[in-house]
C-alpha cells in the first residue's frame, strides 16, 4: 500500500484532543526545562489537559544510535513507555525529534515484525506492563499547527515583526510518510511564526543539520562540527536574523550551546538567541516569562524580550 507522504493538518490530527499523553525529553527536561513547561502553559489556554507519568523513562535513542547496546533494548523501553499512554487511552505526544524519530521506527518494527513484538511482549510481561500498538505518535508541533487559528485567537503579546529564522531538524522530516510538509523545503513553522506576528525569515543554510546532538556527544569531533554550524550561523547573520526557532531540544542544546565555543573560535559576534517553538508560542500568549525557563540558555534572549516589551 502507498502510504501519502504529507498530510494536511486535518488528516493528520482529525480530532482535536482533550488530553495528550506528553512523552518527556531527557535532554529538554534536563537542559532546558522550559521547552516542556511551555508545552503545559499552552495547553492550559487552549484547553488541552497534559498528562505525564514519573514510570516514563527516556527513549533510549542516543545510546542505541551509538550502538551501546542491541536494539531489543530499546524495543522493550519504547514497548513499555508506550503501554503507559496505551493504558489510559491516550496518543502519545513528544517534544524532542530524536524521541519522536525513535519512538516511532521501534514501534513500527515491533508492530510489522511478530517475532520481534512476542519477544518483547515477553520481557515487559514480567514487569507489568502490556502493548498492543494501539497509541498514535505525534509531535507537539503537528499539535501546534493543527490548532494555529486557536493560538491566533489567544494571542496578547504578538512578535512585532521579529524578524525570525527556522531551524527544522532532520528526524521528522527524514520520515517517508505521514507529516506535515516536504522535506526539503517545509514551510508550516514559518506559518505559525507569520500567524503570531513574527516575519519569518528564509535563510541559505536554512535545512543544514544542527550537527550536534548524538553526533556532537559522542561522534563528530568538536571542529567539524564548529565548522559547520559556522556556516549555518554566517548565513542567519546575513539575514539579520534576530532569533533562530527550534522544534527539538537537541538542536536547541547544539545552536544553543556551542555558539559561544564558535564565537571564541573564529572571534565572530553571532549572538543569535535560540528559542523552542513552544517557548514562542508561550511567549505571545503571555505565560509568565519566569515559567520558560530562559535563564538556561547560553546565548541571552534578552534582545528578543526586549524587542517584545518583557523586562
Amino acid at each position: 500500500m502507498i502510504r501519502k507522504r504529507v498530510l494536511s493538518p486535518e488528516e493528520r490530527i482529525p480530532d482535536i484532543p482533550e488530553t495528550i499523553f506528553l512523552f518527556r525529553s531527557c535532554t529538554g527536561s534536563m537542559e532546558y526545562p522550559g521547552t516542556e513547561n511551555s508545552i503545559k502553559e499552552i495547553c492550559k489556554i487552549l484547553g488541552v489537559q497534559v498528562v505525564m507519568d514519573p514510570d516514563q523513562t527516556c527513549c533510549s535513542g542516543y545510546l542505541l544510535t551509538c550502538s551501546a547496546y542491541k536494539p531489543e533494548f530499546s524495543l522493550a523501553v519504547t514497548a513499555r513507555n508506550l503501554s503507559l499512554a496505551e493504558s489510559r487511552k491516550l496518543d502519545v505526544y513528544a517534544f524532542c525529534n530524536g524521541c519522536y524519530g525513535y519512538i516511532c521506527e521501534l514501534s513500527h518494527i515491533m508492530l510489522h515484525n511478530p517475532d520481534y513484538k512476542k519477544m518483547i511482549d515477553g520481557v515487559i510481561d514480567q514487569l507489568g506492563y502490556k502493548y498492543e500498538g494501539k497509541t498514535r505518535i505525534f509531535h507537539m508541533q503537528e499539535l501546534y499547527y493543527r490548532l494555529k487559528d486557536k493560538i491566533v485567537e489567544n494571542v496578547k503579546r504578538p512578535l512585532d515583526g521579529l524578524r525570525v529564522g527556522v531551524h527544522y531538524g532532520c528526524h521528522y522530516l527524514a520520515r517517508q510518510y505521514g507529516i506535515l510538509d516536504e522535506g526539503g523545503y517545509p514551510t508550516f513553522i514559518e506559518e505559525i511564526i507569520e500567524a503570531i506576528g513574527g516575519t519569518p525569515i528564509f535563510y541559505k543554510e536554512r535545512q543544514a543539520c544542527c550537527g550536534g546532538a548524538v553526533g556532537r556527544g559522542f561522534t563528530h569531533k568538536e571542529n567539524v562540527v564548529h565548522a559547520h554550524l559556522y556556516k549555518k550561523f554566517m548565513s542567519a547573520k546575513k539575514e539579520n536574523i534576530e532569533c533562530i526557532v527550534t522544534v527539538c531540544p537537541g538542536c536547541n542544546t547544539s545552536l544553543d550551546r556551542e555558539q559561544p565555543a564558535i564565537m571564541e573560535r573564529s572571534g565572530e559576534a553571532i549572538n543569535i538567541p535560540i528559542i523552542d517553538i513552544g517557548q514562542m508560542i508561550a511567549l505571545t500568549l503571555d505565560v509568565d516569562v519566569q515559567k520558560l525557563g530562559f535563564e538556561a540558555n547560553s546565548v541571552s534572549l534578552d534582545s528578543v524580550l526586549n524587542k517584545l516589551g518583557i523586562h
